[in-house]
């Protein structure tokens, strides 16, 4: 059965976003639409991304191979490729803070030295869950 986590709305986000819709309210205010536009674009693109982007735990059974294998797959989105990454393969799950402690996520460590962070909403949850299919 799969497992879906959303990704946490941050305050770093939120701040992100209304400074863009500031400016681009700037832009059309100063009849720079075409700025303003692109900035519109660009906010688009964050809140698309900041809304959709989910961690999936998905078990998974190869067309040539009997056995099934447990996947983490990240979707950031519309606009972005997913990430398939191998459950068996992440090695360490860290938790770590960003600059001055205001927000904070996982970092994943899987395959040969290869990284990436996750923001899960429910860290905890995120952490059990992984326990527990890494354990199958």
């Amino acid at each position: 059965m799969d497992r879906r986590f959303h990704q946490r709305f941050t305050v770093a986000a939120k701040s992100g976003i209304a400074l863009f819709v500031l400016l681009a309210f700037y832009f059309f205010w100063a009849k720079k639409a075409i700025v303003g536009l692109f900035l519109i674009i660009i906010v688009v693109g964050m809140v698309e991304r900041v809304i959709h982007t989910s961690y999936i735990f998905r078990r998974v059974k190869p067309i040539d191979r009997d056995e099934e294998h447990e996947f983490l797959i990240i979707d950031k989105g519309r606009f972005s490729f997913n990430k398939n990454i191998p459950v068996e393969e992440i090695i360490k799950v860290t938790p770590m803070k960003s600059n001055f402690g205001l927000s904070h996520y996982l970092l994943l460590e899987y395959g040969a030295g290869n990284l990436t962070t996750v923001m899960p909403e429910n860290e905890q949850a995120f952490i059990e869950e992984l326990k527990r299919r890494r354990t199958k």
